[in-house]
């Protein structure tokens, strides 16, 4: 099925340690919830504006299961591990 949500992350990473731990979580909990990585890099080439260290796009069959997987409670106990370990901004993008 065309993935039709994105959530988007821009992150600077200020604890490497922390982030992988979460990275580690993180990936099964997306998975579990039909999520797919699209693109997941630090290879970024900014057209205008300051540029993030790491951006990550993942992609969803719906709203309702983007905000499943983000508002789950597995998600909610390592969700601190992102929030200590990086500087960053996410948010849902619904394809029109």
């Amino acid at each position: 099925m065309k993935k039709v949500v994105f959530v988007v992350l821009i992150e600077e990473i200020e604890n490497q340690e922390i982030y992988d731990t979460y990275i580690r979580q993180v990936v099964k909990i997306i998975q579990q919830h039909n999520g797919e990585y699209i693109a997941r890099s630090n290879k970024i080439l900014p057209l205008s504006g300051r540029m993030p260290e790491r951006s990550i796009v993942i992609g969803f069959d719906s709203m309702e299961e983007a905000r499943k997987c983000f508002f789950s409670e597995e998600y909610e106990r390592i969700k601190h591990l992102r929030e200590n370990s990086t500087k960053s901004r996410a948010f849902f993008i619904e394809n029109e």
